[in-house]
């Protein structure tokens, strides 16, 4: 399964004193059963927050466990979600990327970027991660890593 990392809970996750949820979703992604879809501003976002995240960055290229996506078409489809003016957020590169990559769950804790993954408009089978009501490890937590069908062909 696919997953994106919103610039906003980095820390959550790659922080040195990560949350619960945070440290849960690096697990699963180190373990083998999810991989982390980066590409575009969102990437240079990442490394910016977090230098733990850059350096398990590029370990994790060796292991699969991040997929980089290709830059110029996530910027070609971020420009086009920009004219098109249909994202509320300020986050068109995260669905560009969603929508380039396939990948169906997103971390994050922005409000706006939450509804639009949701958006059948703008994705189909959206699903959202978060810890901006509970930091722990709930059981809705524990039910999106166990899917299994949140990562899309491309359309």
């Amino acid at each position: 399964m696919c997953a994106i990392l919103d610039a906003n809970v980095v820390h959550e996750v790659f922080g040195r004193h990560g949350t619960e949820a945070g440290k849960k979703f690096l697990y699963w992604i180190n373990c083998g059963r999810g991989r982390l879809v980066v590409g575009g501003k969102l990437l240079q976002e990442l490394e910016r927050g977090s230098g733990n995240f850059k350096k398990w960055a590029r370990n994790a290229q060796a292991t699969g466990k991040i997929r980089r996506v290709n830059r110029e078409q996530v910027n070609a489809r971020e420009n086009h979600l920009r004219e098109e003016k249909t994202c509320k957020s300020n986050d068109p590169h995260i669905i560009a990327l969603a929508q380039v990559s396939g990948a169906r769950l997103l971390y994050s804790n922005d409000k706006n970027l939450r509804d639009d993954f949701k958006d059948t408009k703008l994705l189909n089978g959206g699903k959202i991660y978060s810890t901006l009501q509970d930091k722990r490890f709930s059981d809705a937590h524990k039910r999106l890593l166990a899917r299994r069908d949140l990562c899309q062909t491309r359309s």
